[in-house]
């Protein structure tokens, strides 16, 4: 890990939210289409 880049705490911040979003939309997706009524 290079500490020197001024940019990469920003780089595993955005990592993080994507892996964020990523995995809350998988999980809303599997809600949705285990609940009965919806489309999904």
């Amino acid at each position: 890990m290079n500490n020197g880049e001024p940019d990469g705490g920003m780089v595993q911040a955005l990592a993080a939210i994507a892996i964020s979003v990523v995995f809350a939309g998988l999980v809303g997706f599997l809600v949705l289409h285990f609940l009965p009524n919806t489309p999904f």
